[in-house]
């Protein structure tokens, strides 16, 4: 199956753009993963908890400083060298603090249980089995102490097939280099269950650089809340609620969901 397609294809074809890795520029990603009312969400969740806190797919740590500012004693774990740089050089000083592993979300071994593991920002979308989606659950439950709480948002419905249009996703000057940034990103339906992300990132530099266009490719998975349901309890967990979002809203059929369960 081809990465690209539409527009991006086009630029790929004509020579026009390169292709890129969208987490090797962790900067570019936190300009594009601006903060939300979940961050303080998953800070409370943990601190209601206390303890040690285990943030699975930590990117470039955006929430361990806050955990840490709770008391809470913060681990990571991310599969990107480039993210965990990005969240040692955020944390400064902390760092020394915190455990930060690069490891796979279905395989990462860490010597100590924690009281809560949480994986925000809908990280569950880039598993893309059952298979995978319950080596992550089951590694999970076996890094929580008794009782201990996992929580997780992921990606909700069914996907459209075919080609959507494309949208927005970023426009600004970049703080440091005060570069102009434009983030276009498109999908397609490629089953009831995954889509295909195409973005395209559009740089303009001050005089006399040229532009730069990059594009990136990657995948989605959207899954039934009842699947996930009958996935946690496959791998020993008890769910306790199935939510539409941070807001602790019963799902009702929307295009997000966040579960919590406890072992």
């Amino acid at each position: 199956m081809a990465e690209f397609f539409g527009f991006a294809q086009e630029l790929l074809a004509k020579g026009r753009a390169k292709k890129g890795d969208p987490y090797a520029d962790a900067e570019l990603y936190d300009l594009l993963v601006r903060e939300a009312a979940e961050d303080n969400f998953y800070i409370q969740f943990a601190q209601r908890r206390g303890g040690r806190v285990l943030d699975l797919a930590c990117g470039s740590g955006r929430l361990i400083p806050g955990l840490l500012d709770a008391g809470l004693e913060a681990a990571g774990v991310d599969l990107s060298p480039a993210m965990l740089a990005r969240a040692r050089q955020r944390l400064g000083p902390d760092a020394d603090r915190v455990e930060l592993v690069q490891g796979d979300m279905r395989s990462f071994s860490l010597q100590c249980l924690f009281d809560t593991i949480m994986i925000p920002y809908c990280s569950f979308m880039y598993l893309y089995s059952d298979e995978d989606r319950l080596a992550v659950l089951q590694n999970c439950y076996s890094h929580l102490k008794p009782g201990g709480a996992l929580v997780f948002d992921f990606l909700a419905g069914t996907v459209q097939l075919g080609e959507g249009w494309p949208r927005l996703a970023l426009q600004g000057v970049h703080p440091l280099t005060e570069e102009i940034l434009l983030s276009v990103v498109q999908a397609k339906g490629l089953a009831p269950d995954l889509r295909l992300l195409n973005q395209i990132n559009y740089v303009y530099p001050k005089e006399p650089d040229s532009p730069r266009i990059t594009v990136y490719s990657s995948k989605e998975a959207v899954l039934r809340p009842e699947r996930v349901v009958e996935l946690l309890a496959r791998a020993g967990f008890v769910t306790e609620g199935v939510y539409r979002d941070s807001s602790l809203q019963a799902y009702d059929g929307g295009e997000e969901c966040l579960i919590t369960a406890h072992r």
